[in-house]
């Protein structure tokens, strides 16, 4: 394993121009704060419960006096700047929302974000008893912490399910299992693939975003393929790798959307509420907005199985969060803890029930959730997302023997200089601008050169 963490990261901020020379004159800021005004900046991605977050902070200000200032990117440009920020303790967000791929790979050890056990341990018994870390779901609790120590909050959990319409599959005398296979995917694409008809057979990412590479990536894993050897050497142009990422290319533009190659999660969920497509695999979090009648043409037409696996079982399920960490070098940081508290708590998800409906709950962090009768009557998907989440084996992504772990995000710091090449390759294949093979083996050249560089091997 490697043991220099922080040059590896910050050779990868390097490499992707997000690095500047003020980052090696920033000291290392305290671990807390009880200084620092009442206003906080929160780096947050841009998606619809992000936005519904932003309306209901007015009922937290007015409770505190807290003012929040949310600053909302896509997905990759948040992992690049905040990265950038929390590398340089910059001290410009004070609350990032972050993955388990950022705490694992280095975040934590480098100190760029703070723990948070001791500050829990300083609320009053009231206080904590009201928020219960106990209640987070056990597994997206092991993903967000390194060492037996807390380092982010959860405010929502996922792993990946295949959606598909229940009346089209039944009109075509389809009958789905409850684990398809990656084959069975596509012979049922082809069958309800209807262009003309404006139906698609299937809907897949293509977007150019490391951060949105999940559904390919746990295909590449059920295939029985790995990312790198045990000797951390890459494997991106091995047999099974290749032709996992050639069914997944085929798949998308055979079946698939037009533009894929500018599709990520929102495109996706668009079209498969909008009843455009049969089939969808991609988070367990949208099967909420698929059934609201407020946001879906589809709702009650949907049916939720297992993500497809392709003779392996390990890797094909992911287990993701997006989560709330405090920013090392933040000025406010006992104001921040008051924020993410709120912002995960039992309380928050009351009152998104309360304001939008039990679909629109954030789900997958509370054991709570899953129990309550008000959600378990609107979630008819709720067991079958439990279950994906359960079944997620980020500690053993491959069949193979390999060093890493992580199935959507290789917990290594430079994951996302290389998974931003990976990325950019599979929207030119999707989109007819690169063959698979090209693309393959200029990722193994690139990943290569990374790896060496970062000293894994020689």
């Amino acid at each position: 394993m490697k043991t220099h963490p922080t040059r590896a990261v910050l050779v990868a901020l390097a490499t992707v121009g997000i690095f500047s020379a003020s980052a090696c004159s920033v000291g290392t800021s305290s671990t807390g704060s009880s200084g620092g005004d009442k206003t906080i900046t929160v780096a947050v991605v841009n998606n619809p419960d992000m936005i519904r977050m932003q309306k209901l902070t007015a009922s937290f200000s007015k409770t505190t006096g807290i003012k929040v200032n949310y600053v909302t990117l896509p997905d990759q440009d948040l992992r690049q700047k905040v990265t950038a920020a929390a590398a340089t303790k910059s001290g410009l967000y004070d609350v990032a929302m972050i993955s388990p791929g950022e705490v694992q790979s280095g975040y934590a050890s480098n100190n760029w974000i703070l723990p948070l056990d001791d500050m829990f341990a300083k609320l009053p018994q009231s206080e904590q008893t009201s928020y219960d870390v106990n209640d987070l779901l056990p597994a997206v609790r092991d993903a967000l912490s390194v060492g037996g120590k807390l380092y982010s909050l959860p405010f929502y959990g996922e792993s990946n399910i295949t959606y598909y319409r229940k009346d089209l599959f039944d009109k075509a005398g389809i009958k789905m299992p409850d684990k398809p296979t990656w084959s069975q995917i596509q012979e049922y694409a082809a069958k309800l693939h209807k262009p003309d008809a404006g139906q698609y057979g299937i809907v897949l990412k293509g977007i150019p975003q490391y951060g949105q590479l999940a559904p390919l990536m746990t295909e590449i894993n059920s295939y029985g393929a790995s990312w790198f050897d045990t000797s951390w050497k890459p494997q991106f142009t091995s047999p099974k790798f290749r032709q996992a990422v050639t069914d997944y290319v085929n798949l998308v533009r055979k079946y698939g959307e037009p533009g894929a190659s500018s599709v990520g999660f929102e495109e996706g969920l668009n079209l498969m509420s909008q009843g455009k497509t049969a089939l969808w695999i991609d988070s367990t979090v949208a099967a909420g907005g698929l059934e609201d009648p407020k946001t879906s043409k589809v709702n009650g037409k949907i049916g939720w199985v297992q993500a497809p696996t392709q003779g392996c079982d390990n890797g094909s399920h992911w287990l993701y969060a997006w989560a709330f960490s405090i920013v090392n070098g933040s000025k406010n940081a006992d104001t921040a803890f008051q924020f993410i508290r709120w912002a995960t708590s039992k309380d928050y998800i009351k009152l998104v029930a309360d304001t939008d409906g039990w679909f629109n709950v954030p789900p997958g962090t509370r054991t709570s959730t899953y129990q309550a009768g008000e959600y378990q009557e609107v979630a008819p998907f709720a067991q079958v997302t439990l279950d994906a989440m359960n079944s997620a084996t980020n500690n053993k992504p491959s069949c193979e023997p390999v060093p890493y772990k992580g199935t959507t995000s290789i917990f290594i710091p430079e994951w996302a200089n290389i998974g931003t090449q990976f990325a950019q390759g599979l929207s030119a294949a999707v989109s007819g601008k690169q063959s698979v093979d090209a693309w393959l083996q200029s990722s193994q050249a690139y990943a290569e050169n990374v790896m060496k560089q970062a000293g894994y091997y020689k």
